[in-house]
């Protein structure tokens, strides 16, 4: 099994999820790091999630520069991803977005605050990233260096796995793209949650010690049939039974290899 088929089917996979799930518009972008050469990602050249295909793939080093002759135009903002697969080698899949229902999180005094089970995929603490602290009140508001990239990426620390930006959206920084989409359905889903029940009365979040307890009954192994069945799931909703089953062919023919 080569590991770069599978990485390219997680990645159409993800693209394709998170656009249905609305965390990423036709301006959001989402990436793989390289599963064998690991100061490389894996990214679409500029166009929608939604159509993101095998051959759309491009890939870039930690400094957001193409590898190779591609000169497809890739996306402005592709610094957003070079700078956190170069702070944090535990981050193999990245997603930006602008999903409406995070953009009142981004301008109010109002956190995020871990609601249901599923939270815990973002934790306690959800970070705002503000461009204009270092970077001043005349920018575009993208991140269109690889300086704003790592000022994004300082934000998220060594253990954040969402941040949000801003007046912008948000990025979430997962271990595999089974987990991106994990963590960035139950960050839309919390907060849809959360401006509800913010209408009834006081809301009641999630410990830390229930935080804490829900990662440790999830583990770490994406790969598990439990973790499996969410990632399924939503590539079917998505339509995309064949990716699956090409995945399928290509993790079973590995195994009859090491056999």
């Amino acid at each position: 099994m080569s590991s770069l088929d599978v990485a390219l089917i997680d990645l159409i996979i993800a693209n394709r999820v998170l656009a249905r799930l609305g965390a990423v518009d036709a301006y959001g972008h989402v990436s793989v790091r390289h599963p064998t050469e690991p100061d490389r990602f894996l990214l679409s050249y500029s166009r929608s999630p939604r159509l993101v295909d095998r051959g759309d793939i491009m890939q870039f080093d930690l400094e957001g520069r193409v590898v190779g002759t591609d000169n497809r135009p890739p996306y402005l903002e592709r610094f957003i991803h070079a700078a956190l697969y170069a702070a944090r080698a535990d981050v193999h899949a990245v997603a930006h977005g602008h999903p409406r229902v995070l953009l009142p999180f981004t301008v109010a005094d109002v956190r995020i605050r871990p609601l249901f089970m599923t939270a815990d995929e973002f934790g306690a603490n959800v970070p705002t990233w503000d461009i204009r602290t270092a970077f001043g009140h005349g920018t575009n508001m993208l991140i269109i260096n690889l300086d704003q990239g790592r000022d994004l990426a300082s934000a998220l620390g060594s253990d954040h796995r969402v941040a949000l930006l801003r007046g912008h959206g948000f990025v979430a920084a997962g271990r595999s793209a089974s987990q991106l989409i994990r963590i960035c359905k139950a960050l839309l889903d919390n907060a849809a949650v959360q401006l509800e029940a913010s209408r009834l009365g006081t809301l009641k979040e999630l410990t830390a010690a229930e935080i804490d307890a829900r990662r440790r009954t999830i583990g770490t192994d994406d790969n598990h049939p439990s973790m499996m069945r969410g990632f399924e799931y939503e590539a079917v909703e998505a339509g995309l039974e064949d990716l699956l089953r090409e995945r399928a062919g290509l993790q079973a023919r590995s195994e009859q290899s090491a056999a």
